[in-house]
């Protein structure tokens, strides 16, 4: 007969006083005064045990039944549950648990057996106690499940992730007052295809809620059945607007002052789109100074370079981007509308409405030569490398004793790409001072953001300038939007209803269709420009909620994503 060794058992910590919650639900340990001598002992000699799980018996006197709630003495018999507990010293924890069996008494019951509940210690059919459970759920919220079992188990803590997962979604809401005070905003579950609703409380500034859909009816559920609301802020969206005012009328709307930037932004843009003649001939007036600057003629003709692969797959483009500008232009002239416009070429919409307001084909030409804040130096840069120099250190002093006021960074690339760089060539210049460039026009999406942020240092600022003193109907409608974003920073108290006239009557058709939109929506534009209530909460949210979804690789559902999301952390 052979012989075998059988493996030990993983050690197991032996307490003296067991958890209170042990001992508040009536367990106890078996009575074998020996064992427990042994245990102690060997406890005391090296700290660890190896013996068998410890046993627990619950002594409760009765228990109440799951289903109808009437408590029972009659024991039925008795049954064994392992649990696993946190471990201790770096140890696993494991005991067996003698629970009970008990008949419901009760004949209008439907449940004639049930096994006695240990709401302390664990829940119904769980192989872990409540504080382990715990235990993974927090990790889970915070890791999710892949990373959080990877973390569980170098915490001596080992569990699958499907289970972290499981326990991070059937764990209790955090109990929180109900919130008086509620900002609104949609979030892609897939972009362009599938929206939800975020819920904040801006006055303890967590997640209240994640809403399917962005149609309003689950606004308007939740709204009715809280009717302790009292400010909501939101975005201009008509479903969040039409949702507010008939579920929730007693609470005051305010809509987002960042929202509100960019629909004046956006206007501007518009109005500068319409004048790309105007700023085209102000780009000239700024270039003309430079441009009359004395040159060093070059030494000889340079001979003409044949065209590479990728400068004709450029022209080619470019072609046909002019063929489909053209058209546009044509078939505007015969009366089509923009979505036949649309359907006929197979182009976008907003690509559409933007050849329209042009007068002639944009050019998008990626590589081509920016504006830098090092343009003016460019000639005394030349005859600081034509004396030799190389140190990009020394040349950013210069520069800044010059009165420069860029960065290092800005000196060290510009210096690169005349000079090319130790181990890694770069595009050289000639030494000698060139023509200066022509720099191109700026676009009417960059003048519009300089109307917003205005910067009078830059091209694009001397360019806005001479614009505006050479189109005095431009000036009055920069104005006036200039005046709008004044009221929405609150460094104006000019009434809402005062800029609508006004800018109703200055007769410019984009400033006119902002105007009626505010006006469909004047108690909640009003509100912005007086309430300190905004939607900068529930931008954060919705950034820390797509953090979250990218974190689960986007393939999290809506019950797992509320969980994580709701968290307070």
């Amino acid at each position: 007969m052979g012989t075998g060794v059988q493996s030990p058992t993983p050690p197991i910590p032996f307490f003296t006083h067991w958890p209170p919650a042990l001992r508040r639900h009536g367990c106890r340990l078996p009575p074998n005064p020996s064992a427990s001598r042994r245990r102690r002992s060997h406890h005391r000699r090296d700290c660890r045990v190896r013996s068998r799980v410890p046993t627990l018996v619950a002594t409760g006197d009765g228990a109440a039944c799951p289903r109808c709630g009437s408590v029972t003495t009659a024991v039925h018999g008795r049954y064994r549950r392992t649990l696993h507990d946190r471990p201790c010293l770096g140890l696993p924890v494991a005991f067996a648990v003698t629970a009970r069996r008990f008949f419901c008494r009760r004949t209008d019951c439907p449940r004639r057996v049930f096994c006695e509940r240990l709401p302390e210690l664990t829940e119904p059919h769980a192989r872990t106690t409540s504080e382990l459970t715990e235990a993974h759920r927090r990790i889970g919220l915070a890791l999710g499940g892949e990373a959080g079992a990877r973390l569980a188990a170098a915490l001596g803590l080992p569990t699958s992730p499907d289970t972290i997962l499981c326990r991070v979604q059937s764990g209790p809401d955090e109990p929180a007052p109900r919130p008086r005070y509620v900002g609104l905003d949609d979030w892609a579950t897939r972009k362009g295809h599938t929206y939800g609703t975020i819920l904040v409380d801006l006055e303890r500034g967590t997640v209240i809620d994640l809403l399917p859909g962005r149609d309003g009816e689950a606004v308007k559920a939740w709204l009715a059945a809280n009717p302790q609301v009292e400010v909501i802020t939101r975005d201009r969206w008509p479903a969040y607007i039409q949702a507010a005012t008939s579920a929730a009328p007693q609470a005051k709307q305010v809509a987002d002052r960042f929202h509100l930037l960019t629909n004046v932004r956006e206007a501007v843009e518009k109005i500068l789109s319409r004048v790309a003649s105007d700023v085209r001939a102000a780009n000239a007036t700024m270039n003309a100074p430079a441009l009359a600057e004395p040159a060093v003629p070059p030494a000889s003709p340079e001979p003409a370079v044949p065209l590479t692969d990728t400068q004709q797959r450029k022209a080619a483009k470019r072609q046909a981007r002019e063929e489909r500008f053209r058209r546009v232009k044509v078939l505007t002239a015969e009366g089509l509308s923009v979505r036949q416009i649309a359907r006929r070429l197979r182009m976008s919409y907003k690509a559409i409405l933007r050849y329209r307001r042009q007068d002639r084909c944009p050019d998008w030409e990626a590589g081509q030569a920016r504006p830098s804040a090092l343009d003016p130096f460019t000639g005394f840069v030349a005859d600081w490398i034509a004396a030799g120099n190389r140190n990009s250190r020394d040349l950013y002093r210069a520069l800044r004793a010059k009165g420069f006021a860029g960065g290092y960074d800005a000196a060290r690339r510009y210096l690169n790409r005349r000079i090319g760089s130790t181990g890694r060539p770069g595009r050289r210049a000639p030494t000698a001072v060139a023509t200066p460039a022509e720099r191109t026009p700026p676009s009417a999406r960059k003048l519009s953001f300089r109307v917003a942020n205005p910067k009078p240092d830059g091209h694009s600022a001397k360019v806005l300038t001479a614009l505006r003193a050479g189109n005095p109907s431009v000036h009055a409608a920069l104005a006036t939007a200039e005046e709008l974003m004044a009221m929405i920073r609150k460094t104006s108290a000019t009434p809402l209803a005062e800029w609508i006239t006004k800018a109703t009557a200055l007769g410019d058709r984009d400033l006119s269709n902002l105007a009626a939109s505010l006006a469909s929506d004047a108690a909640a534009v009003q509100a912005a420009l007086t309430e300190p209530w905004s939607n900068g909460q529930v931008e954060g949210q919705v950034g820390r909620l797509k953090a979250i979804k990218r974190q689960m690789f986007g393939r999290a559902g809506m019950k797992l994503l509320r969980a994580r999301v709701r968290h307070k952390g």
